[in-house]
């Protein structure tokens, strides 16, 4: 049976994907992945193509290789390698997986907002009654 991306691993065009984590998020953000990172589109159908094949990267390759590639600065060539073992069978599916997983991203955004300038007694308190 084939598990939910989101909540496990899933083939795809023969390929075995990890599960989509806050790890593969980071990676995600390191590259500049935005379609995974922000869920906007990418008006540059290349652009968007790259995205896919740097997306099915961090999910399929090993993940130590893919780790040390990221760290050394090679994660971009070594996706685009990659890009030539995906078969072009698979691409609907990828791309209809990871619209899931990109809406889903946008639903778990964290939106950081400056704290007001007031005093500390606005400040939010601690759980269990902390104060």
């Amino acid at each position: 049976m084939i598990n939910d991306f989101l909540d496990g691993e899933k083939t795809i065009g023969g390929m075995q994907f990890r599960p989509f984590t806050l790890g593969s998020k980071a990676a995600c953000e390191q590259m500049g992945l935005t379609m995974f990172t922000t869920g906007k589109l990418c008006d540059n159908p290349g652009e968007a193509e790259q995205q896919l094949i740097a997306f099915a990267w961090i999910h399929v390759k090993p993940l130590g290789d893919v780790l040390k590639a990221l760290r050394n600065g090679t994660a971009g060539d070594d996706a685009r390698a990659f890009g030539f073992e995906i078969p072009i069978s698979a691409v609907s599916e990828m791309i209809a997986e990871i619209n899931r997983i990109s809406d889903q991203a946008k639903a778990n955004a964290v939106e950081v907002v400056d704290r007001p300038a007031h005093g500390k007694s606005d400040a939010p308190k601690n759980f269990v009654g902390q104060t």
